[in-house]
């Protein structure tokens, strides 16, 4: 099997493309404080990803659910929006607690937590994509129906952190 992206590689690739978006530049003290809240964010994002490779399984809950059951590649998405929907506003919010603590404007700092919110919605894809199929038999590859399940996880992964960081600067 091929080498699998890991949360690091996803947020490298997030920041480089910050970094092109012109964002604004800090001073030296202001730079001692992203530094600070990027460290702390970064350790929680580890975190949240570790304590989600612990877990053996993603089970489909029978509430909320819809009447019939789910083909298996869907239910393990739809634990994969919970999950997401779960834990995005949890980082964003982490994001804020530390700005507060440190005295430090959401704005100016607001590159940090969109680059660890990328990374984690790339990481929740690959793992639909790369151990999705692990829980439904039947299937051997991602196919169309799979692809238009990972795309709507996308899309509403991105618009819950989109909305989620919107409510930051609000």
């Amino acid at each position: 099997m091929a080498e699998q992206a890991t949360i690091i590689d996803f947020l490298g690739a997030s920041l480089r493309g910050l970094e092109a978006s012109g964002r604004p530049v800090l001073s030296p003290r202001e730079q001692d404080v992203a530094d600070e809240i990027a460290s702390s964010l970064d350790h929680a994002l580890e975190t949240m990803v570790s304590e989600l490779e612990a877990v053996a399984s993603c089970q489909q809950e029978e509430e909320d659910g819809p009447d019939e059951e789910l083909p298996p590649f869907e239910a393990f998405c739809v634990g994969l929006k919970r999950i997401g929907d779960t834990l995005i506003p949890h980082l964003v919010e982490e994001f804020r607690i530390l700005c507060q603590k440190k005295g430090a404007p959401v704005r100016p700092f607001g590159w940090i937590i969109r680059a660890r919110a990328d990374a984690f919605v790339a990481y929740l894809l690959q793992v639909a994509q790369v151990h999705g199929l692990a829980f439904d038999d039947s299937l051997e590859r991602v196919g169309k129906n799979e692809q238009i399940v990972l795309a709507h996880l996308g899309a509403d992964l991105r618009m819950l952190m989109q909305r989620e960081l919107d409510k930051l600067e609000g």
